[in-house]
């Protein structure tokens, strides 16, 4: 269970406690606390982030990291740890920022588009890189929700493939009318103000330790 449901190895005194539960409900209660527990989502998330090429860093030569990439993995970690439904999951990823009243975790969601690889190298034509981009999330959205390697209709009309030359323009169509735009999205998505505050206080503590540490060291 541990391996399949949480991805690390239990503990011996979590082995010997179920081992001395001779309750008849003791393997039930053990796979709920293990899907209550937050290492769920981020055994299970993992698949997902693979399928949506995400990285903490933008890719070629320079590979500068990503500072907000994070977001998005707790976001879908979040998102399963809570059982938010698939139908759910997969609209506010795919157009979160266009539901009714999108809050800021959301549009969030999006960010499922922005894992594309980024290049920050000297000489490199911007246009090129956007229509690059572009290319990359029709053919992972085509991969991760129609099952299909949309990709190989990127050039003509394959025989034998499901999506024509002239579809694969029209779903490319939607993403390349789409602007791209950063959005600030607070990192403190707390239930109450007063928890906020305390953290905040806490936070600017370690601040003051930190800038002291590094006067130190200068």
């Amino acid at each position: 269970l541990y391996s399949d449901l949480l991805g690390i190895p239990a503990s011996p005194e979590v082995v010997d406690a179920f081992l001395e539960d001779r309750s008849s409900g003791a393997y039930e209660q053990l796979v709920d606390r293990m899907l209550d527990s937050v290492h769920f989502g981020e055994r299970w998330g993992r698949r997902w982030l693979d399928k949506a090429r995400y990285a903490d860093s933008n890719g070629y030569e320079a590979d500068n990291a990503r500072g907000n990439a994070w977001r998005y993995r707790d976001w879908v970690i979040d998102a399963i740890n809570h059982d938010v439904p698939y139908d759910q999951f997969s609209i506010l990823q795919l157009a979160g920022d266009l539901v009714g009243d999108a809050a800021p975790l959301d549009q969030l969601a999006t960010a499922f588009h922005r894992q594309t690889l980024t290049n920050t190298e000297g000489g490199t034509d911007k246009e090129e890189f956007r229509v690059k981009a572009v290319v990359d999330r029709v053919n992972t959205t085509g991969t991760v929700w129609l099952g299909l390697t949309v990709g190989c209709a990127q050039c003509h009309t394959h025989k034998y493939d499901q999506i024509t030359h002239r579809e694969y323009y029209g779903l490319f169509a939607f993403f390349n009318n789409g602007d791209e735009v950063d959005t600030t999205v607070p990192v403190a998505q707390f239930a109450s103000d007063t928890k906020a505050r305390d953290l905040q206080g806490e936070l600017e503590s370690l601040k003051q330790k930190l800038a002291e540490r590094r006067a130190e060291l200068a």
